[in-house]
């Protein structure tokens, strides 16, 4: 079967939505398929390259950082061309796209033009979902997706709330590769520059960009507070190069938490430092606890299933999927969003209750391996792209050209 991905970046660029299709596209090759996928540009140019045996095509007509809705509207043209070649060279079984039901009308519209002339089935991932005219007006196209697939039961819940069909979307939970995963940890050269910085103090590592959404100047604050309680407490937290940043906020809200660590006298028990998935394993080896306050609505979170596999303890918020994933008092602690007050409380009974901490972060582990790995989601991946292809087929009347191909 072939199969082709669509998404707005891919590794280098740093994101959830990034690490699970670095995850899932090798894995599906290894697993016999073949896989191309049509992402974003990192510097402008058009690039095509075998990716660990992915076809991957890079533009810049899909790359949000430099796109404008009136940018968009102007390169209709050369959007609907780059769409129509990508498919009819690499001629999709199945394609699967990743949150277009969001950022630009006109990308999705073409793609339903391209998909009813090439007459294959279209899935649509929805790793987010939005309140906002965008994802309203997006409501259009709720009807032209032949499968939809929620990444949690929230986001299944906000999708059908919308108006998208209850009886087309399958929830189906990301995925971790635990062993490649955990062989990244022994970067030697990273958890010996962590810990030089760090020294022997106990580090709470807050793995997601910084950004007010993900509860950054949250963290800032409770650790104020651990700091004053537990002062051989270090915060470690993950950087924002080569992120997806539509509408340009970042920078504004990476100086106001940066300037929130001066104005807190924490410069010299903070590391800011970013890191790609080959590299953020070794910062969760050399951390106690694993923090993910989000202030919104916070749909899965792979960085939770990062933390797990390697049997951290987590804190996160009671905010989307998260309550999903952490169980409240087993695996980690659940807490409102936008209390620096209860995320101080829980971090300091973490770090003074070691033992406690290292039996929640076995039990995590252990759930992690019970629900969350990738071969568990590849399999539900699978089955659903048989089961919409095999729709598909039916409703054409035909046999598929690719009817014995796995």
């Amino acid at each position: 079967m072939r199969i082709a991905m669509l998404h707005w970046a891919f590794p280098p660029t740093i994101g959830g939505v990034e690490t699970h299709l670095a995850m899932v596209c090798p894995a599906l090759v290894r697993r016999g398929y073949q896989v191309a996928v049509l992402a974003g540009s990192i510097d402008a140019e058009e690039r095509v390259e075998l990716w660990e045996g992915v076809y991957l095509r890079r533009t810049p007509l899909l790359d949000l950082n430099s796109l404008t809705p009136e940018n968009i509207a102007r390169q209709k043209e050369n959007i609907a061309r780059e769409l129509e070649r990508f498919c009819a060279t690499f001629k999709p079984d199945v394609l699967h796209a990743h949150n277009f039901h969001y950022f630009s009308p006109i990308h999705t519209e073409l793609l339903m033009e391209v998909k009813r002339r090439h007459g294959f089935p279209v899935i649509l991932t929805a790793h987010n979902v939005w309140e906002d005219s965008l994802f309203r007006e997006m409501l259009r196209f709720r009807h032209d997706w032949d499968g939809i697939i929620a990444v949690s039961h929230f986001i299944k819940r906000e999708m059908v709330a919308a108006g998208y069909p209850a009886d087309k979307i399958t929830v189906i939970h990301h995925g971790l590769a635990y062993r490649q995963f955990l062989a990244h940890g022994e970067h030697a050269a990273l958890r010996q520059f962590i810990r030089q910085v760090a020294g022997p103090r106990k580090i709470i590592f807050h793995p997601a960009r910084m950004s007010l959404a993900k509860g950054s100047d949250v963290v800032v604050k409770a650790f104020h507070q651990v700091k004053e309680a537990y002062p051989s407490s270090f915060l470690l937290l993950a950087g924002t190069d080569l992120t997806v940043d539509w509408g340009a906020v970042q920078r504004k809200e990476i100086a106001q938490i940066k300037e929130l660590i001066r104005s807190l006298g924490l410069e010299e028990d903070t590391l800011i430092r970013c890191f790609n998935w080959k590299e953020i394993a070794a910062a969760y080896q050399e951390s106690e606890i694993v923090v993910y306050p989000s202030a919104f609505q916070e749909p899965f979170g792979i960085a939770l299933l990062e933390a797990m596999a390697l049997g951290k303890p987590l804190v996160v918020t009671r905010v989307g999927g998260m309550p999903e994933i952490v169980a409240d008092g087993e695996t980690g602690f659940v807490i409102p969003p936008r209390d620096p007050e209860a995320l101080a409380e829980k971090l300091i009974w973490l770090l003074e209750q070691p033992e406690k901490a290292r039996l929640l972060g076995e039990r995590a582990a252990k759930r992690f391996k019970e629900r969350f790995t990738l071969e568990e989601m590849l399999k539900a991946m699978t089955n659903y792209y048989h089961l919409i292809w095999q729709r598909s087929t039916d409703r054409k009347g035909a046999p598929s050209h690719s009817a014995t191909r796995r």
